[in-house]
C-alpha cells in the first residue's frame, strides 16, 4: 500500500505483528467456488465472471463452507488466455470469505509475476491470514504479516491458491513472519513490496523499508529478493501446509541525496528493455513531505541483483556513481510520482502508470520519448476511474491507490492495472470497517486496448473496461456512526458521551439503558452509594446492564463511561436510584 495513504493498517496490534494467534492446525484446506463464464466485454477479449458456491460432492448435502482438504477456486478464463476481470476481482474475496489461518485473507501491494503458463506468483504487502468473512471482517484473524506471496496454479477450469509467508502459520506463539523482515540490528520496521521482473529462473523483486510511526511513514532503504522460479512453482504444487518461502536477500546502500530528505528507495516501478532492465526510484526533500522526485538506474538484466552494476541517470548521462545521479524531471514536467508506479513501453513511447492520489478514483498515464523520461503532465491522459471511490459515508470512505500495469495477465492488444481498494472508515469507537467486512483490501483489476494509447484521452475513457462486482453498503446502514479516519490527527474521532441513562430498578437490581455512542463502544460501569466514592463494577459491550446485590432503602448513583476500542473515553452519563 502506498505509505501516504496506510491508515488501518498501522493501527493496532496486527499492523505491529502481534494480534490474536491461537495454535491450531487448518482443518479446511482451500476454498471450494466456482465462477462461471456469462458474456464478453466487446472489443476486449476479456470474459466476464460470477461467483457461486457449489457443493462439495461429500454426499451430505452441506454447501461450500464445508470445505474438503485440496478443494481448488474454479475459473474461467477470458479471450487470448488471459484470465476475465470479474474472476480476478472475484477470486480474492472468495479466497478470502474460506480462508484459514495459513491462508491470506486480506491485503494491498499486489502485483503479479507469472511463473510459467499455468502459474502465477502473486506479491503483496501487508496481508491478514484467515481467517474473515463478509461480516466479520479480519476480527477473527490469527495472522498479520507485512509481505506474502500467493502461488496461483490452474489446470483446466480449475486453479489453486496457497499463500506463502516466512513461517510460523498456525501454529500460535508470536504467529507468522514475513517473507522479508528487519534483521535485530536494523532500524527499519516493515518491508513493502514494490515492483520486480522475471529473469530467466528467478524472479527479482524489491522490498521498500519503512519505520513503524503516524504516516508519512518515513522510508528507510531497499532490499531486493531473489526468488526461484522453481521453487515458488514446487511450493504452489506442495500439498504443505502452510507454505514458507525463504529468497536470497540483497541490501542496497542507503544513500541520502546532498539535499537531504529520505533516502532515494528503488524498485517502485521495473521496466524490462531486452537485455536491459530500468529499475526506477523516488526521493522526498523531507519525511513530512508528500513530494517524490523520480530517479531511474540502468543495468543488465542477468546483474539486476548487483547493485555494483547498475548506472545511474544524470541529466543524459549515466554514471556508475549513485552520488551523481540527478531527478528524471525538471520542475516544468510537474510529475510528482506515487511510492508505487508502473512505467510500460507502448506505442513507441514510455508511459508512467499511477493512481493520482488519496479520495480521487483517477489512474493517469504520462508519456515520454524515452524510459528515462521526461515524463510529460501536460500529456497526461486519464485511463480509468475506478468507481465507487469517496471519501464519504455513501462510498464507505473508500480509496483506491497503487495502480499498477500487470504484464503477466496482459495480451497483445490489452494493458491490465491492477489497484487497491480500501477504506478510511472507522466507527466513533475507532473501530476499523475492516473488522466489520472483509470486503475491503481486496485488490480489483481493469483493461485498457494498447490501441488507446494513440487516441484521444476521450476514447481512452470510453475503451476501459473493469469487472462488476459490487461493493457492499456498510456506513451507509448507520452513517452517523461512521467517520473518515484521515480527519483526525490519530485518525480517531471523539469519543461521543453517553446520554439520557435510564434505570428501571425492582428487588434487589437495577436495569440500566441508554442510547449508543456507536458501534464498536464498550461501557465502563461505576457505582456509589451515600458518602463512598465511585468504584468500578464492569465494562460491557452492550447499552444495557443489569446490576444486583443493591440494598433496600439505598440511592445509588451510576456511572456510564464510554470507551473507545484505543482506550480513549467520552463524556459519561449519571443516573440516581433509590431502591424500593
Amino acid at each position: 500500500m502506498s505509505p501516504s495513504y496506510r491508515n488501518h493498517w498501522a493501527r493496532g496490534p496486527r499492523a505491529e505483528g502481534g494480534g490474536t494467534h491461537r495454535a491450531g492446525r487448518r482443518q479446511g484446506r482451500r476454498a471450494s467456488v466456482i465462477l462461471s463464464a456469462c458474456g464478453v466485454i466487446a472489443g476486449f477479449g476479456i470474459g466476464a465472471g460470477v461467483l457461486h458456491f457449489v457443493r462439495d460432492g461429500d454426499g451430505t448435502g452441506h454447501a461450500a463452507a464445508q470445505l474438503r482438504a485440496g478443494a481448488a477456486l474454479s475459473v474461467v478464463r477470458g479471450g487470448d488466455a488471459g484470465l476475465s476481470l470479474s474472476t480476478l476481482d472475484a477470486q480474492w474475496p472468495a479466497y478470502s470469505d474460506h480462508s484459514n489461518c495459513a491462508d491470506w485473507a486480506g491485503g494491498d501491494g499486489v502485483s503479479a509475476i507469472r511463473l510459467s503458463s499455468t502459474q502465477i506468483a502473486w506479491f503483496f504487502a501487508d496481508s491478514y491470514l484467515g481467517p474473515a468473512g463478509p461480516t466479520t471482517g479480519f476480527s477473527r484473524t490469527r495472522g498479520f504479516v507485512h509481505n506474502s506471496v500467493v502461488v496461483q496454479t490452474t489446470a483446466g477450469s480449475r486453479t489453486r491458491l496457497v499463500t506463502l509467508t516466512g513461517g510460523g502459520a498456525c501454529t500460535g506463539g508470536r504467529g507468522p513472519k514475513s517473507i522479508v523482515n528487519p534483521t535485530k540490528t536494523s532500524a527499519h520496521g516493515r518491508f513493502w513490496d514494490a515492483d520486480g521482473v522475471r529473469v530467466g529462473g528467478t524472479i527479482v523483486k524489491f522490498y521498500n523499508a519503512y519505520r513503524y510511526g503516524r504516516i508519512p511513514f518515513k522510508p528507510t532503504g531497499t532490499t531486493i529478493a531473489s526468488f526461484s522460479v522453481s521453487k515458488l512453482s514446487a511450493a504452489g504444487r506442495s500439498n504443505a501446509d502452510p507454505g514458507v518461502i525463504s529468497p536470497a536477500l540483497t541490501s542496497i546502500p542507503k544513500y541520502v541525496p546532498p539535499s537531504g530528505g529520505t533516502p532515494i528507495v528503488w524498485g517502485s516501478a521495473v521496466l524490462k528493455s531486452g537485455s536491459t532492465v530500468y529499475v526506477y526510484g523516488w526521493q522526498s526533500p523531507s519525511a513530512a513531505s508528500t513530494q517524490r522526485r523520480l530517479y531511474v538506474a540502468r543495468v543488465k538484466a542477468s546483474r539486476l541483483a548487483d547493485f555494483a552494476a547498475w548506472r545511474f541517470y544524470a541529466g543524459g548521462h549515466w554514471f556508475a556513481r549513485l552520488s551523481r545521479a540527478v531527478p528524471v524531471n525538471s520542475a516544468a514536467q510537474d510529475v510528482n510520482v506515487a511510492s508505487a508506479f508502473s512505467v510500460v513501453a507502448i506505442a513507441g513511447r514510455d508511459w508512467l502508470i499511477q493512481a493520482v492520489g488519496v479520495g480521487s478514483p483517477d489512474i493517469d498515464a504520462y508519456p515520454a520519448p524515452t524510459p528515462y523520461g521526461p515524463f510529460d503532465a501536460a500529456q497526461g491522459i486519464l485511463l480509468y476511474q475506478a468507481p465507487g471511490m469517496g471519501l464519504d459515508a455513501a462510498d464507505d470512505f473508500r480509496i483506491m491507490y497503487e495502480a499498477r500495469a500487470e504484464p503477466a495477465l496482459s495480451t497483445s492488444k490489452t494493458l491490465v492495472i491492477s489497484y487497491n481498494v480500501g477504506s478510511e472508515a472507522v466507527t466513533s469507537a475507532c473501530e476499523p470497517i475492516a473488522d466489520v467486512t472483509n470486503a475491503f483490501s481486496q485488490p480489483r483489476f481493469f483493461a485498457v486496448p494498447t490501441s488507446a494509447f494513440t487516441t484521444s484521452n476521450a476514447s481512452v475513457q470510453e475503451l476501459a473496461r473493469g469487472g462488476s462486482l459490487p461493493y457492499p453498503e456498510i456506513t451507509q446502514q448507520h452513517p452517523a456512526d461512521w467517520f473518515d479516519s484521515l480527519a483526525f490527527p490519530d485518525g480517531c474521532p471523539p469519543v461521543p458521551a453517553v446520554a439520557r441513562v435510564r434505570a428501571h430498578t425492582s428487588a434487589g437490581q437495577a436495569d440500566l439503558t441508554w442510547p449508543s455512542a456507536g458501534i464498536g463502544m464498550r461501557y465502563r460501569i461505576y457505582v456509589r452509594s451515600g458518602s463512598q466514592g465511585f468504584r468500578y463494577l464492569r465494562t460491557v459491550s452492550s447499552d444495557q446492564v443489569t446490576v444486583t446485590r443493591l440494598a433496600s432503602g439505598l440511592t445509588y448513583d451510576f456511572e456510564v463511561l464510554p470507551v473507545s476500542t484505543r482506550s480513549h473515553t467520552g463524556p459519561a452519563g449519571y443516573v440516581s436510584v433509590r431502591m424500593p
